[in-house]
């Protein structure tokens, strides 16, 4: 009875589709629950067979197939900057947009092993991001050796969530720093202005979507990546100029 007059009160008070969407996240974060332990199996054999081959191309393919983590990315374009990346095996990672987890993951393969990993996602994001509470112990089974992964689901904007990055990295500077969040101009602007100072020198950092074509979508990082990438060495990776968004940039500090 009590259960049912709390239903009535929401109903009441928000409106029937509230409701509906408070039931639809109760319901799928209990059921995607039963289904982590499912999810981090499938991650540790992918791990596992990297470890064994480290096939690049292979672990790739193996998490884009994985539709629970596939990152929204072009193979060719992931796939170069994984190799950019490999050989230099990045010690402190920052990366700003993580969504489903995909390219979090692939960074953690190709991280030094004691690595430490700082992921920063909105909840609700925009753009595609803002993960469910449940996948957070998934997320921290990317991890390989001493690897230490840090999850923030916050702003990136917000002043207080950089204090924390700063308090996370405790002196140390990032390796890399992946921008993949707010595809605005002035949120990727934002973002590479508050971080980017964290970056150490020959650090690198790469922004995802610089090829143009969704500009009616809101997203213009074309625009702003066009602006910078001249004050800097860098590199692009696109696997057809004449597809619509995608795209990743890399500049080296």
């Amino acid at each position: 009875m009590r259960l049912i007059n709390r239903v009535i009160e929401i109903i009441k008070k928000e409106g029937f589709k509230k409701f509906l969407y408070r039931f639809y996240c109760f319901f799928n974060n209990r059921v995607n629950l039963f289904y982590s332990p499912i999810a981090i199996a499938r991650i540790n054999k992918i791990k596992e067979n990297f470890r064994k081959t480290q096939d690049l191309e292979k672990l790739v393919d193996e998490t884009m197939d994985y539709y629970f983590i596939a990152p929204t990315q072009k193979k060719y374009e992931i796939l170069n900057l994984l190799k950019l990346l490999k050989n230099k095996a990045p010690r402190i990672i920052l990366e700003i947009g993580t969504a489903a987890g995909g390219t979090l993951f692939l960074f953690s393969q190709i991280g030094a092993h004691d690595a430490k990993i700082i992921s920063i996602d909105l909840p609700r994001g925009p753009f595609g991001g803002g993960y469910s509470f449940w996948r957070v112990p998934i997320y921290k089974a990317f991890k390989k050796g001493k690897q230490e992964i840090y999850l923030l689901r916050k702003n990136s904007h917000k002043d207080e969530t950089l204090e924390e990055v700063k308090k996370i990295l405790n002196g140390d500077q990032l390796d890399l720093l992946f921008i993949d969040g707010d595809h605005s101009y002035e949120g990727v602007k934002k973002d590479f202005e508050m971080y980017s100072p964290l970056v150490r020198k020959g650090g690198i950092i790469a922004f995802h979507d610089i090829n143009s074509g969704l500009e009616e979508y809101g997203i213009l990082v074309p625009k702003f990546w066009s602006e910078i990438k001249d004050n800097f060495k860098y590199l692009e990776f696109i696997q057809n100029i004449n597809q619509k968004g995608y795209g990743i940039g890399v500049i080296f500090k």
